[in-house]
């Protein structure tokens, strides 16, 4: 079924584009007695297990609760990270010297400029902080600092240390904090939640989020935009019970440049606010980076032409003549009409609304458009004016005659037309703009579901319709 105006943005308004819902294992089993394979922790302990990047304690278990060291956790980034622990430069530090434990994590990290230690100590013996550890976590991943957002932790200061890092996490979805209000920045690290924080920050290499916060919306959900969706370039996961989420990560699949539209949603105004980015994937040092970059839309705006012989027009024209609802004439740098081989398109390459004669030398034909830009898309909708305020559909529109036609409810929206049978034809007379569904039954028991938009356009009514198969898909929006 063709779309036009308002159906689309209905559907943008209730619909997500597309989910992505990866699952653990169902029977997933774990290599310590005391880890949960079945919780995100226990599969991120599993996770760096299996790649030999941490170990248990010799009776076998890991001590998920247990605070970590600082030279514990430089082992375990230096791993994660791949790297050299062999052929390293001396730090330097006063408590570290070649031939310790971990000495090669440590120095590792040390020359990759991921750790500087204080007034020339390391500290290796002490339990790390989830401050320390963000600041690690961030350099070590080499994650863009994120400062343009807010936090909802109130024990995070502002001009602090380790703020920007904790910003860095809570962008990359890397932390939700140790409650919905707090971060812990000088609580010690627990092994289970270190092998939790790299785990994410590993696979959030390459991605990049945006929040609703930094919209001043209370929820987003995306989706992609552009005539060619770029769905092969990235992607995003959903919630498939409820698309609508405060973050949303962007993840790449391939190098390119695709479209991206971010709609913000407001819960006091109940209003959809569209925000428009460029995504661009590309292959760094053999893995791939996702950059976002906000635009205007118009800037980038496509213009998808319309086959005027897949319209409602009885006719292949192959002639045009444009103008505006004022009755000037449209600048024919403005528009661009192909007729060939008994096929035309049209493009209009600016938003607005226009009153189009179709001629084919024989036949002639006035339609209302509606043109109009939707996610990076220009197109035409074409509507039949109606010349005496109503729209009259017989017999041989229906298939049938006719016996009763009734209105569908469309949630609250008030009605936009009238409908009555006479003469064994549907009469329908707009009194608002807006959609309309409407339920026509035949003598016989046929049935019929009439979906209809009305415009008003040039001070006529302008109207649009087609049939439908199911209108709770229109009524569940």
């Amino acid at each position: 079924m063709k779309t036009h105006r308002f159906y689309q943005i209905a559907m943008a308004s209730a619909l997500a584009t597309s989910a992505i819902v990866i699952a653990p294992p169902a029977n997933a089993a774990s290599v310590f007695p005391d880890i949960n394979a079945s919780t995100k922790e226990g599969q991120a302990v599993i996770n760096l297990a299996e790649r030999g990047i941490i170990s248990g304690y010799p009776d076998g278990t890991f001590k998920p609760a247990n605070p970590i060291t600082r030279t514990q956790a430089a082992k375990i980034l230096a791993g994660i990270l791949k790297l050299d622990t062999v052929h390293v430069k001396n730090p330097n530090f006063k408590d570290i010297k070649p031939g310790d434990e971990n000495y090669g994590a440590i120095a590792a990290l040390a020359n990759a400029g991921i750790i500087s230690g204080s007034n020339g100590y390391f500290y290796p013996t002490k339990n790390i902080t989830r401050g320390q550890m963000s600041k690690m976590i961030v350099k070590g991943f080499n994650l863009t600092i994120t400062n343009g957002i807010n936090i909802p932790f109130n024990d995070v200061k502002a001009g602090n240390e380790y703020e920007p890092y904790i910003k860095t996490l809570f962008a990359n979805s890397i932390t939700k904090g140790t409650t919905p209000t707090t971060f812990g920045p000088q609580n010690n690290v627990k092994r289970s939640q270190l092998a939790s924080f790299v785990v994410r920050a590993e696979n959030a290499q390459g991605n990049a989020t945006v929040h609703a916060s930094q919209f001043n919306q209370d929820y987003i959900f995306a989706s992609y935009g552009g005539i060619k969706p770029a769905k092969d370039i990235f992607t995003w996961d959903e919630d498939e019970e409820d698309f609508m989420t405060e973050s949303i990560t962007i993840k790449p699949l391939k190098e390119g440049t695709g479209k991206l539209v971010i709609s913000g949603f407001d819960e006091d105004t109940q209003e959809i606010t569209d925000f428009f980015y460029l995504v661009q994937v590309k292959n760094v040092n053999g893995k791939l980076q996702t950059t976002l970059q906000k635009v205007n839309e118009e800037e980038y705006v496509e213009n998808l032409p319309l086959n005027l012989a897949d319209s409602d027009l009885k006719f292949v024209p192959t002639e045009v003549s444009i103008q505006t609802v004022d009755g000037q004439d449209l600048s024919p740098e403005l528009y661009n009409f192909k007729s060939a081989n008994n096929t035309a398109t049209l493009s209009i390459y600016k938003n607005g609304q226009y009153i189009i004669t179709f001629t084919n030398g024989t036949q002639q034909q006035i339609m209302a458009a509606d043109v109009d830009t939707y996610d990076f898309v220009r197109s035409i909708d074409l509507y039949q004016v109606t010349m005496t305020d109503e729209l009259t559909l017989s017999s041989k529109d229906l298939s049938f005659e006719p016996a009763s036609v009734a209105l569908e409810k469309l949630n609250s929206q008030p009605a936009t037309v009238k409908a009555s049978i006479k003469d064994n034809n549907v009469n329908v007379t707009p009194i608002a703009e807006g959609p309309a569904i409407l339920h026509i039954t035949g003598k016989n028991g046929e049935t019929a579901y009439l979906y209809i938009e009305i415009l008003k356009i040039g001070g006529k009514w302008a109207t649009y319709y087609e049939f439908m198969d199911d209108p709770e898909e229109f009524n569940e929006m």
